[in-house]
């Protein structure tokens, strides 16, 4: 058997990030959703939220950071996976393309 090094292949790092996300979902209303953000790079955004997405829905979030001093992350994409929790069919794990950051 032939050790092999694992290479990482994303071209951005990721950041884990465990805060607030506020979301709407473009052409639904005003509605506002939530989720918790669990890790961020420079072009995705992986989050956990109570409500079900369609792949393929736009959305715009905003995360507040705990730090006063910082700006809120503001951001648009599309998403890209929407999966049921295998423990907890009450959640679901989004991942969102970031296009526009703010």
């Amino acid at each position: 058997m032939v050790d092999e090094i694992y290479e990482e292949k994303r071209g951005f790092v990721r950041m884990q990030i465990d805060t607030l996300v506020t979301f709407t979902i473009k052409g639904k209303g005003e509605k506002t959703y939530h989720g918790t953000s669990q890790n961020l790079s420079a072009t995705g955004l992986y989050m956990t939220t109570e409500d079900a997405i369609n792949i393929g829905d736009e959305v715009e979030l905003i995360m507040n950071s705990s730090n006063q001093k910082l700006p809120p992350f503001v951001a648009a994409g599309k998403v890209i996976r929407c999966e049921t929790d295998q423990t907890d069919t009450k959640l679901y794990h989004v991942s969102v393309s970031l296009s526009e950051t703010h």
